[in-house]
Formats: C-alpha cells, structure tokens, sequence
C-alpha cells in the first residue's frame, strides 16, 4: 500500500510484471519496483509507480537480504541514480529510506518511506511525504515470474 500525504492511497498493482524486488545473484545487487493500483489524487485519476535502481551489496542469497536498508538524502543524489516516483509523470524523489523487513514465500516485504515530487511544474514544486508498506515478488531469474503466474 502507498500513503501520500495524509488523504491520499493506493492498493499494490501485483497484476502485470510491474512490481518486484530483483535480485541479481552474480553481484548481490537489488532493485525494487513497484506499480500500484488506480485512485483519486486530488480530483484526477493517476496509477503512481516507484522505481530505485540497483543498490549494490555483497550478500550471494536474496534472504540475506532481510533487514538491509537504503538510504538517499537528496534531491540530487535521487536525480543522479535515476530513482523516480511516477505521478502525472516521472520525477525524481527528493529523499527516502528503503528496508526489507521480511522474506517469505518468494516475497519481499518492504518499507519504504520519504519526501517525493508531486508538481514538478508548480512554483515552488509541490512535495509530499509518502510511505510504502508492500508485498512484492522476488525476481531471481526470468523464470521466477512463471510462479507468479506473469
């Protein structure tokens, strides 16, 4: 589930191949994507999406991985990996904290939590604190989304 602000979520979208967390069991890298379902945010019917590219680590098993965290503490730095929060379209996040709190059953539970641009366009750019609480898929091999049936 997403929170954004105070008035506005979303249910997870674990329909298509849009959410996972992948892991690539060569260089312990990870990255997690998520896509969630369509709602209302202020008056227009938007389907958001994050997207944080790989954050490398020296674990061989994804399992390994529970407990780990991520940090980025910029705007800049956001921009710079090209981490992005999808609203009306793609912007950079201008901070956020990721964890893995759990595998379980080919799943990654996940935490993730920070500041995003909502209006990039807007003068100032409009932001908005945003948590993520979700369940996604773990991507080991392309063969891995045949058990999720996708």
């Amino acid at each position: 589930m997403l929170k954004i602000g105070e008035k506005y979520c979303f249910e997870d979208d674990l329909s298509d191949r849009q959410s996972c967390l992948l892991f690539d069991k060569e260089d312990g890298s990870w990255y997690v994507d998520i896509g969630f379902k369509e709602g209302d945010f202020r008056g227009e019917i938007i389907a958001p999406s994050i997207c944080i590219n790989s954050i490398d680590s020296d674990k061989s098993s994804v399992k390994d991985l529970v407990g780990e965290t991520f940090s980025v503490n910029t705007l800049e730095e956001c921009d710079e990996r090209e981490d992005t929060f999808y609203i009306y379209e793609s912007e950079p996040m201008v901070s956020y904290r990721l964890e893995i709190i759990e595998i379980k059953d080919d799943n990654a539970h996940i935490r993730c939590n920070g500041v995003l641009i909502v209006d990039g366009y807007a003068d100032p750019i409009e932001k908005e604190y945003f948590e993520i609480d979700s369940l996604i898929p773990i991507i080991e091999s392309v063969d891995d989304w045949k058990k999720f049936e996708l």
